[in-house]
């Protein structure tokens, strides 16, 4: 993983203690165009109607793997399944785009 964050994805509270900026290292879309951001400990499905987020769990190990071999932009594939890791430009992109909300906790 790369060890200095891509930007900050601002995300809402829900304890009111306001918005905060939760450092993004990476994405990548599936093959349904569904974005997932990850930080350095937790991976986050973007709905952009909603501007909510929904946690997910990081990548596998040999998910990861993969992904890291791929170059911005790149598709790669995992078991059967293409991915695209995402560039850095539409990451920060999808952050600046506004602040989104926490959805329910997904497994």
């Amino acid at each position: 993983m790369i060890s200095i964050p891509v930007d900050q994805l601002l995300v809402g509270s829900k304890d009111g203690d306001g918005p905060k900026h939760r450092p993004i290292y990476g994405g990548y879309a599936n093959a349904k165009g569904l974005i997932s951001l990850f930080t350095a400990s937790q991976a986050y499905r973007i709905n952009f109607k909603a501007r909510m987020i929904q946690e997910r769990p990081l990548l596998n190990p040999g998910a990861q793997a993969r992904y890291d071999a791929a170059q911005p932009g790149e598709a790669f594939e995992y078991c059967g399944v293409s991915f695209r890791r995402l560039a850095d430009a539409e990451i920060v992109e999808i952050c600046a785009s506004g602040s989104f909300r926490m959805g329910f906790k997904s497994i």
